[in-house]
């Protein structure tokens, strides 16, 4: 149909060729060859202006010959307008609106174009070229109204869905989107939340339903009904929309709360275990570390102490007589848990407390023996001999509720890397000059003065406290903003690694 719409512009223009005097003929000539160029290859960017021109050229070559019907010549072109409108449309993004209903920048172009044809035919008394101005003006009009009646405010629809996520998780939701339009629309979607993913940002020629897939890691603080940005068009392009749609009422469910939520369900469900774990750990409240194994040698009859960990329970249901499992003897581990109870805000207290209670349950579950060093800003708050499994979750939800939010200070570096500091001081001092020599010195005093400051702080008194209630090897869990306590926690850790202390960091905000 395009392509027939397109034949028309040619068959006229060489009319005009043959029909027409001395010099719209050579007018018309020339036309003619730039509309073969065009007509053999296509350019969509400037099908609407080349189209435009066919129908403002056409009554002036024809005007000489035909007189006062030449604006009946110009007509078959108004089709092939309407048809170039569509296929830009189609191909061309639909740009974010600027207001709730406005007028596309293509129908903007096109009324300035046969606005200023009609005013300078008028002033020039060109009767010709102005009636085919306003036939031009009428035509915008009679398409504008008839998008107008098929394109209700808003066109899209967004069936809300219900989505319960743990802060920082991630859901993939589906949401429907219904167009209300009497004809097709092209969408063009977008979100302002960076925590917001979309599969595909736009439709052409939506009808009917369609379905989007989000991608969804909300924030503790994020909104409940998260909107979507939505731009609309008809399938001319003539019209814009613009309008939010909110696809999902969202509850997000605190780090903090799951976490002590898994660990009443533990404490509930060992309830009845607690007499026998007490007893399985009474060696680590006499300060020395159970022993264990990993590798099964052998199988006995139950003795009071042994762990219910270790029951065999095959054995057991066919002797009807409780059997454990015997494994060769290897010393299990100890572990520490240093935990920095201030945060700076209520998104790091929350994977603050997440990371304690999951630590807690982690180490619970293994069976291995605990001890918990807490801090703030100012003061050591815990500092645990090893506990048992169920006392160290008591523990860990108990320090849960002493986080304070601490407004931190503006930092403009990063924290001093120690290691890198000792390096530093080791090279320099196999290096002779006295740019060596003062680069040297310089070091040393950040050293003295970082040891300086460390020597005080919260986090180092309460790991040392722990190092005499849980000799080497353990490892220690750190769990940190990295805040005030970096310098500390650097000086330290590195300290006890010499001890035969390992050391796992959980940082909870990188520096920037």
């Amino acid at each position: 149909m395009n392509k027939a719409l397109r034949i028309y512009p040619l068959v006229a223009l060489l009319g005009a060729t043959h029909f027409s005097p001395w010099p719209q003929s050579v007018i018309a000539l020339a036309l003619l060859l730039l509309a073969l160029a065009f007509f053999f290859r296509k350019h969509l960017r400037w099908e609407i202006p080349i189209g435009l021109a066919y129908f403002f050229a056409l009554p002036l070559l024809f005007q000489p010959v035909l007189n006062w019907l030449t604006p009946l010549v110009a007509l078959p072109i108004l089709p092939l307008i309407s048809s170039s409108l569509r296929e830009n449309a189609q191909t061309r993004s639909v740009a974010p609106a600027t207001k709730e209903r406005e007028l596309t920048l293509t129908t903007k172009s096109v009324l300035a174009a046969a606005g200023s044809v009609v005013v300078v035919s008028l002033l020039l008394g060109h009767w010709t070229l102005a009636i085919a101005g306003g036939t031009a003006l009428l035509f915008v009009a009679a398409m504008l109204a008839r998008v107008g009646r098929g394109l209700p405010v808003p066109p899209l629809e967004a069936q809300q869905e219900e989505l319960r996520l743990i802060a920082g998780n991630t859901g993939k939701p589906t949401i429907r989107l219904i167009s209300r339009a009497r004809f097709p629309l092209h969408v063009t979607i977008s979100s302002s939340h960076s925590w917001i993913r979309l599969a595909r940002e736009s439709f052409v020629n939506l009808t009917g339903e369609a379905e989007l897939e989000l991608t969804v890691t909300p924030s503790l603080s994020g909104p409940v009904e998260p909107g979507l940005e939505v731009s609309c068009t008809d399938p001319w392009g003539l019209i814009q929309i613009r309008q939010t749609v909110k696809p999902m009422k969202l509850y997000v469910i605190p780090r903090a709360r799951y976490a002590e939520w898994l660990a009443r369900k533990y404490l509930e469900e060992t309830a009845s275990e607690a007499r026998l774990l007490a007893a399985t750990f009474s060696p680590v409240a006499a300060g020395t570390a159970p022993r264990g194994g990993v590798e099964y040698c052998d199988s006995r009859l139950y003795q009071p102490g042994d762990r219910l960990k270790d029951m065999d329970w095959k054995h057991t249901a066919k002797l009807r007589k409780f059997v454990v499992k015997e494994y060769s003897e290897e010393a299990r581990q100890m572990a520490i848990i240093a935990v920095n109870l201030a945060a700076s805000d209520a998104e790091e207290a929350d994977r603050l407390v997440y990371h304690l209670i999951s630590a807690a349950l982690t180490l619970a579950t293994g069976l291995i023996p605990t001890a918990i060093a807490a801090y703030d800003q100012e003061q050591v708050l815990a500092a645990t001999a090893l506990l048992d499994p169920r006392e160290l979750v008591k523990k860990a939800l108990t320090l849960g509720q002493k986080v304070v939010l601490v407004t931190p200070l503006q930092r403009y570096l990063q924290p001093p890397d120690i290691r890198q500091i000792r390096i530093s001081q080791r090279q320099l001092k196999e290096t002779e000059g006295e740019p060596a020599r003062r680069l040297r010195k310089i070091l040393d005093l950040e050293s003295r003065a970082i040891a300086e400051g460390a020597r005080e702080h919260p986090a180092r008194k309460a790991l040392n406290r722990i190092k005499t209630r849980s000799p080497a090897p353990a490892m220690i869990t750190v769990i940190s903003g990295w805040s005030h306590d970096s310098e500390a926690l650097s000086l330290t850790l590195e300290d006890l690694e010499r001890q035969g202390y390992g050391a796992t960091i959980v940082k909870l905000k990188e520096q920037r």
